[in-house]
Parts: structure tokens; C-alpha cells; sequence
């Protein structure tokens, strides 16, 4: 997971499963070890902590039901390979998440930060609402493209299909399109295929060779049929990128969150950030409250432009306090343009990079 939306540190500090995170710190990095046990616990989540209970639930749902849809999909797919098709029809359905929840160490820290990131934006869509396809029907000229817009229209009711699916009720179990980025999704398909394949294994008489090239040739055959571009958050990209010089509209941005439409909201943000869209996401949802300041007044946010800012981010940060909020206003007013700009342009650096830069900098006690 990344650094600033790790569930490490004080959410986490009086109640580590410390057996489940020694076992895995072997295998992977400890921290990356500590998040794992908080999404797979051995007797339920902290229910001390209802932030976390929400976000570690909507998180297992996305990556179970992406994880059901790719097993169904590599199952039909076998049937090139009739030895292992019926091997595996053999074999319990549905296999590969089970076989995850029980090591979750074979999930990587950038693919489950990315499912925390998607669980946040599908908090944020149950908590307010989606709005109507009919009602997106009447065109608001200078404000945000509907969907009966001649050059838009499809742009938006693309977006507004997909984060329905999003929002389509369901349990860890249940199949969800993985609509992922490539890297992800192949990360997936392949894990699913080991869980698949060692369940084989043990009840067929295959030979390994056979076996494996069997789950390469239909692993190769869904990442071919994979479209990265279904997801939200690159559609909510290419609608911005569509509207052009018109996406710089002063009042877009007010009019996005007024109407609920945070992902519409986020790719604006990014666009006039010069930043990625899911790293501004993360920020605003996962990061520090420092992190939302920084990006509110760069983008040239008010004083009340960060506190309703704040009041809608509440679905994921219950945490914003109407006493919290109001110090956090206060804070801001200290926040400076030039300041905010510096900080941005250093997140415009590739992460890797930053990272580096900050390890070297703590060993150093710069």
C-alpha cells in the first residue's frame, strides 16, 4: 500500500493481530504485512473502528468479486484443455478466493492499495448517491456536461454506467467486473491461475508441464481481452480530456462536488494539478488531512471551498468531526499559495523516486 494510505500507525495501534503479521513479515515487507492482517483478520475486523470495518468491507468486496469474475472466466477458458477443465469442475467452486484469504501474502501491496482506493470511491457513491441517467438528461450550459450533450453525451453516461457497477450490491463472492489497470489485472489473473492450478495438481494425474501450459495459454488469452479503459476513474480521464479547454471552467470544479459527482470532481482537480488522477484520489480519500489542505488551496480553494470540501469526504473520513473540521479550517488559513504549489510539483515526480528520496533523507536525519 502506499505511504500515506497505509492502515499503519495510530488506526492501528492498540490492536495489532501480531501472530497473523509475524507470519507474513517473512514473505513480504512488514508494513505491507500489518495491512494484510487488518484485511484478512483471523476473527473479524475491529469493530472498535467503524471506519476501518466500512473501508476494509467494501474493500474485500471488490477484490473478491474481481476475483470470482476472473476465476469464472479462466474456467470456461480451460476448456481447450479437457484434462484440466474436468479436473478443476472436480474441484470446489468458487476456489480462488478462499485460497487468498487464507494467504493473503499473495497479494501485493500496489494491487491492494488500489482496491482500497476503489472501495473509497464506492463509499463515497453509496454515501451520496448516484444521479439518474434521466435526470442527467437536461444539459446545464457552462457547467457540467449532461447527458443528452451532442459531442458528450456518451462520455457521461459511460461514466455514470460505470460507477453504477460499482455500486451494484453483492457479497465478497459475488462476480464483479474487473475493471482494473492492465498491471493489476494481470497480477490477478495470475494469482488466481496459481490457486486454480495447484487445486489440479492434487487431484489430477497431469503432468506439470501440460498443466502449466495449459493456465498460460488461457491467462495470455484473458489479459488480450482485457479493456483497462472500463474503469470510472480513466472513463471520468477521458471525459475531461473530451470537454478540452472548456474543462478549465472556474466554476466546474463547485459544480461537480455540489452535484455528487466526485470522480467528475477528481479528474477537473488532476487535470488542472497536472497530476494523476488515482494519486489525487488517494490523497483525498486515504491521505493525511495535510495532503487535502495542499490540493485545496492549490487549486486557489477558499476558505469555505476546504470546509465543504471536507464535509463531503466525510463518507470515507468519519473521523472529520464538526470540531475537527473547524481546526482544520483554521490550519488552512496558515496554508499558502507557494506552499501548495511546492508541494504539488513534488508530487508530480515519479513515486518511485520520491520514495527513494525520502528513505535517504531519514537515514540521513535531513
Amino acid at each position: 500500500m502506499s505511504a500515506h494510505s497505509s492502515f499503519t500507525g495510530t488506526v492501528m495501534a492498540g490492536s495489532w493481530p501480531m501472530a497473523r503479521v509475524m507470519a507474513g513479515a517473512s514473505a513480504v515487507p512488514v508494513g505491507h504485512a500489518i495491512d494484510l492482517a487488518f484485511f484478512f483478520p483471523d476473527h473479524g475486523p475491529n469493530h472498535d473502528d467503524m471506519r476501518a470495518d466500512a473501508l476494509i468491507s467494501e474493500t474485500r468486496r471488490h477484490l473478491g468479486g474481481c476475483v470470482a469474475a476472473i476465476e469464472m472466466r479462466l474456467r470456461l477458458s480451460l476448456a481447450h484443455a479437457p484434462a484440466v477443465s474436468v479436473a478443476l469442475d472436480r474441484c470446489p467452486a468458487p476456489l480462488a478466493w478462499p485460497s487468498l484469504r487464507a494467504q493473503p501474502t499473495l497479494l501485493g501491496p500496489a494491487l491492494l492499495s488500489h482496491m482500497q482506493m476503489r472501495a473509497g470511491l464506492a463509499l463515497m457513491l453509496r454515501q451520496y448517491g448516484q444521479a439518474d441517467l434521466e435526470q442527467a438528461n437536461v444539459t446545464q450550459p457552462g457547467v457540467l456536461p449532461a447527458a443528452d450533450d451532442p459531442d458528450l453525451g456518451d462520455a457521461v453516461i459511460a461514466l455514470m454506467l460505470a460507477e453504477g457497477r460499482w455500486l451494484a450490491v453483492g457479497g465478497e463472492d459475488h462476480p464483479m467486473r474487473p475493471d482494473l489497470p492492465a498491471e493489476h489485472y494481470a497480477e490477478l489473473v495470475w494469482t488466481v491461475a496459481a490457486c486454480l492450478a495447484l487445486a489440479v495438481q492434487r487431484t489430477a494425474d497431469e503432468s506439470a508441464d501440460r498443466l502449466f501450459a495449459a493456465f498460460e495459454r488461457s491467462g495470455w488469452a484473458l489479459l488480450a481481452d482485457h479493456d483497462e479503459g472500463a474503469s470510472p476513474v480513466l472513463l471520468a480521464e477521458q471525459l475531461v480530456r473530451r470537454m478540452g479547454d472548456a474543462a478549465d471552467t472556474p466554476a466546474l470544479l463547485g459544480a461537480a462536488l455540489d452535484q455528487r459527482r466526485f470522480l467528475l470532481f477528481a479528474a477537473l482537480a488532476a487535470r488542472r494539478l497536472r497530476i494523476d488522477s488515482a494519486q489525487l484520489i488517494d490523497m483525498l480519500l486515504l491521505g493525511p488531512v495535510a495532503q487535502v489542505a495542499t490540493l485545496c488551496r492549490a487549486l486557489g480553494g477558499s476558505d469555505a471551498d476546504y470546509r465543504q470540501l471536507l464535509l463531503a469526504l466525510r463518507p470515507v473520513r468519519p473521523s472529520l468531526s464538526d470540531t475537527l473540521i473547524l481546526a482544520e479550517a483554521d490550519r488552512y488559513q496558515g496554508l499558502t499559495q507557494a506552499q501548495a504549489d511546492a508541494q504539488v510539483g513534488a508530487w508530480r515526480t515519479p513515486a518511485a523516486f520520491r520514495a527513494k528520496f525520502e528513505h535517504l533523507r531519514a537515514v540521513a536525519g535531513i
